[in-house]
């Protein structure tokens, strides 16, 4: 979303202007930016604008997630240690990372993160599950923060299409239904089965 719409992590804008304020934005904006992987971390905004989002996911309920824009905002990465769970596929691990974002940068590129936008970085696509805003943000006492930390999740794709190019939005692609298969005269009676062209009784 803008990050004027935001409806969480307010203050008083009267105390953004205070000279010390503004220096701890500063400093905190600069360090992010200088620590910041070259190219910075791509942040996918969902368009929620046209389309019916799942109350519960926060994700549009349609059969595609378009994007309303693409940001490559600098971004520090925290990568923790994987948490290991059992599936029916075996031990598999769920990576889950943090990334650090400025105030700054976000009031520069007009956007703040809400569960459901994703961030590409390294290959892999994140799902932005919280947005975090821990008490040492906080500029001593004026309630302003100097940045926030997204908690992410690699979202398993499951049976989905993956994408060509997980650094780019996908083009809707139309569902592709499978043609009948063609050479079969007439349908299978009981106990037939199909080999190649032409059916065979089991």
């Amino acid at each position: 979303m803008k990050y004027t719409e935001r409806k969480e992590f307010t203050f008083d804008p009267t105390v953004f202007v205070r000279k010390d304020v503004v220096t701890a934005l500063g400093i905190y904006d600069e360090y992010v930016t200088k620590h910041s992987p070259v190219p910075p971390p791509r942040f996918f905004e969902v368009n929620r604008d046209q389309n019916t989002i799942d109350p519960l996911w926060h994700m549009p309920a349609g059969a595609h997630a378009p994007f309303s824009r693409t940001l490559d905002i600098p971004a520090i990465n925290m990568f923790e240690k994987p948490n290991w769970r059992m599936t029916a596929l075996g031990i598999v691990p769920e990576r889950r990372d943090k990334f650090i974002l400025s105030h700054l940068a976000l009031k520069r590129f007009d956007y703040f993160p809400i569960r459901g936008d994703e961030v590409y970085w390294i290959g892999y696509r994140y799902l932005i599950l919280e947005i975090v805003l821990p008490p040492e943000a906080y500029w001593h006492q004026t309630g302003v923060w100097m940045g926030v930390y997204l908690e992410c999740v690699v979202a398993p794709q499951g049976d989905a299409k993956p994408a060509a190019d997980a650094a780019q939005p996908a083009v809707a692609d139309e569902v592709q239904w499978p043609r009948p298969r063609r050479g079969r005269s007439r349908p299978l009676g009981v106990g037939e089965m199909q080999i190649g062209n032409n059916p065979g009784v089991m």
